[in-house]
């Protein structure tokens, strides 16, 4: 319905700017203003025609991105416009319609449509999570309290950023421990998969101990943990609240998706960043990717480069078009997760605390730039080391003494900044040798640097960063954008997976 008025406003705006605006540059006959009449009448149930047609071999509109609300849109308008010269030619009235009319036809009914489709698509997309169930929550507690913290958890539910996401929760399982208990036998009894959250009480998780998160992870359940000055030290993750105390969630990142054949995790900035704080032992040796449209493009012509983005510890959606790809598989609340802005994130989230981040990449310029700019605003940040390569390939003697370097400096984080694919394809071939986690962010050594500026977040949010950054450098990025663009629009329109 919603596109139907869209293409009667293109029509009549296309009249009126023929006639009323451009009249003046154009000699004109008498105009025919009945046959106009019909033809709109035409021009709509050609539209229903093709939209209902096309519409019935394609996902919902709230389940389609920006790019493939792109071609679909222009797909309908070409069929139409092809479907209304045949129908003129059939008629003989070719003459009586005004070429300028047909082109702005095309024009405003491309442009309303595709404001129709935003809007439609954000309503029914808001209205399908609010439609989610509630949250299953299993909680874990001492007996004493478990009656009081279901009803908290029921009442208060926990907050949450995107409020177009339904949080509405429901404690579906208790288990309560007593002095008496066998705490670790009723854990070992807990089915697999079976909830949506862990509720785990400050008082449950002193009585575990220290170990307790790591017991629950086998679980493969997010773990939402009440913080109490006495039982822990956390400096990670996104303080909620909930119930009137204060807890920390724990991702897993175990929730995956495909885009093109490449493996992503789905999660938010702050639960990535609390993961791999938690867990930069036993990631130690691992690496971590950040793919945006160019390299998901390109694991999708290279195998080989797309095993080795597969092979992370995580892969990371670092641009809004495969962030939006994911979403419109369900998961709503997916974010694009950029290397520099994860880069942010461990910085604050690890400052204070003993862990040591390492740099290799760049120029010695652009590390001298940055160890000035992060010892200013992370002055508490403990940075084990920086490193230029030489811009050739290394000898085998030269990595060796690298790799040395690299793990006699202690770093629990080893940044990587050599561009892609260069620096996946480094991590890969030093996995388990590099004793630290591995993260290839690209330009991000550039952007905390200060030696290249990132595009505002405005920018980023809508999506045009990639447009700030042709800007700056088009003799490098133009070719880029123009054929990995593309394919990634042709490649999500016709390719499954």
């Amino acid at each position: 319905m919603f596109c139907i008025i869209a293409e009667t406003a293109a029509f009549t705006l296309a009249l009126l700017f023929r006639y009323v605006v451009l009249n003046s540059f154009y000699w004109n006959p008498e105009r025919d203003y009945d046959f106009y009449k019909m033809f709109s009448v035409i021009v709509l149930a050609f539209y229903c025609a093709v939209f209902v047609l096309r519409q019935k071999r394609r996902p919902a509109v709230w389940e389609m991105n920006g790019y493939e609300h792109l071609i679909e849109v222009f797909k309908q308008h070409i069929s139409l416009l092809i479907c209304l010269i045949i129908f003129l030619y059939f008629i003989r009235s070719s003459q009586k319609i005004s070429r300028t009319v047909m082109v702005f036809l095309a024009f405003y009914g491309i442009t309303f449509d595709l404001i129709v489709r935003s809007f439609y698509g954000k309503i029914m997309k808001k209205k399908s999570a609010l439609e989610k169930k509630e949250k299953q929550i299993l909680l874990l507690s001492m007996e004493d309290e478990a009656e009081y913290l279901a009803w908290a958890i029921e009442y208060y539910g926990y907050d949450n950023k995107k409020k177009d996401i339904q949080t509405d929760c429901k404690v579906t399982d208790t288990v309560s421990f007593s002095e008496k208990s066998d705490a670790e036998k009723q854990i070992a009894d807990l089915q697999v998969g079976q909830w949506d959250m862990i509720h785990l009480s400050s008082r449950a998780a002193k009585f575990l101990g220290k170990n307790a998160l790591k017991q629950l992870e086998n679980l493969g359940t997010p773990v939402c943990l009440e913080l109490a000055a006495d039982i822990t030290e956390y400096n990670a993750g996104e303080i909620i609240n909930e119930g009137g105390k204060a807890s920390v969630c724990h991702s897993l990142l175990t929730q995956k998706c495909r885009v093109l054949g490449v493996e992503y995790t789905t999660t938010v900035l702050s639960d990535a960043a609390a993961y791999l704080i938690s867990h930069a032992k036993e990631l130690s040796g691992k690496y971590v990717c950040f793919s945006n449209v160019h390299t998901t493009v390109m694991a999708a012509d290279d195998k080989e480069y797309c095993s080795i983005l597969n092979g992370s510890a995580a892969t990371f959606p670092d641009g809004k078009p495969v962030a939006d790809k994911i979403r419109t598989q369900g998961y709503f609340e997916a974010e694009r997760i950029a290397g520099p802005d994860l880069m942010s994130e461990l910085f604050r989230q690890s400052e204070g605390t003993e862990m040591k981040h390492f740099f290799y990449g760049s120029t010695e310029k652009t590390l001298d730039s940055l160890k000035k700019q992060l010892s200013e605003k992370h002055p508490y940040m403990k940075i084990a080391g920086m490193y230029s390569p030489p811009f050739r390939e290394l000898t085998p003697e030269e990595d060796s003494k690298i790799v040395d370097l690299i793990n006699n400096s202690g770093a629990d984080f080893v940044w990587i900044g050599l561009g892609a694919p260069k620096q996946e394809k480094w991590m890969a071939a030093h996995r388990d040798r590099i004793k630290g986690v591995m993260l290839g962010v690209g330009a991000g050594f550039d952007f905390h640097a200060g030696t290249v500026k990132r595009a505002p977040l405005i920018l980023q949010k809508l999506g045009f960063e990639w447009l700030y950054r042709l800007i700056q450098n088009p003799k490098r990025l133009l070719k880029r954008y123009l054929v990995t663009n593309t394919k990634f629009i042709l490649y999500t329109t016709f390719r499954k997976g």
